[in-house]
C-alpha cells in the first residue's frame, strides 16, 4: 500500500505543479505560505474577469481537494498508518479525476490559443 500511496502522492503533485504554472504564467500571481496548497485550488477554481475562465468546475475542484489531504497524509506520515481502504478510494478517486483534469486544462489551452489569435474566436480579425 506505500507505493501506491507514493504514486497517487506523486501524480497530485504533477497536477499541482502544473496549476502552479497556470498561475504564474497565465494569472501572474502564485499563492504562497502555509495555505498555498488550497489557495492554487481556490484560485484556479475562480474565474479572472477578462483573463480566464475557471479552470475547475466545483466536482473536480472537491475532488482534488480530497486528493491533497490524502497526500498531506502520504507526506507527513510516509507511508505507516494508512488505511488501505483509504488508499484504494483516494486511488479510484484519482483514476476518475485526472482525465478530467486533463480534459479541463485542454479546454483551457484551447480558449486561450482563441484569445491570444486576437481573432474574437470567430476566425476573423479584431476590430
Amino acid at each position: 500500500m506505500a507505493t501506491v500511496s507514493a504514486g497517487i502522492h506523486s501524480v497530485y503533485n504533477g497536477i499541482e505543479d502544473m496549476l502552479l504554472s497556470l498561475a504564474r504564467d497565465i494569472d501572474d500571481a502564485v499563492p504562497t505560505g502555509p495555505s498555498a496548497h488550497q489557495d492554487v485550488l481556490d484560485q484556479m477554481a475562480a474565474e479572472i474577469a477578462g483573463t480566464r475562465p475557471a479552470l475547475l468546475d466545483l466536482d473536480l475542484y472537491e475532488a482534488l481537494t480530497e486528493i491533497k489531504g490524502f497526500r498531506h497524509l502520504v507526506r507527513h506520515r510516509y507511508g505507516f498508518d494508512l488505511k488501505p481502504e483509504k488508499v484504494v478510494e483516494n486511488l479510484a478517486l484519482l483514476r476518475k479525476t485526472f482525465p478530467v483534469f486533463l480534459a479541463a486544462v485542454t479546454a483551457l489551452e484551447k480558449t486561450m490559443k482563441g484569445g491570444d489569435d486576437h481573432d474574437g474566436g470567430n476566425g476573423k480579425p479584431a476590430g
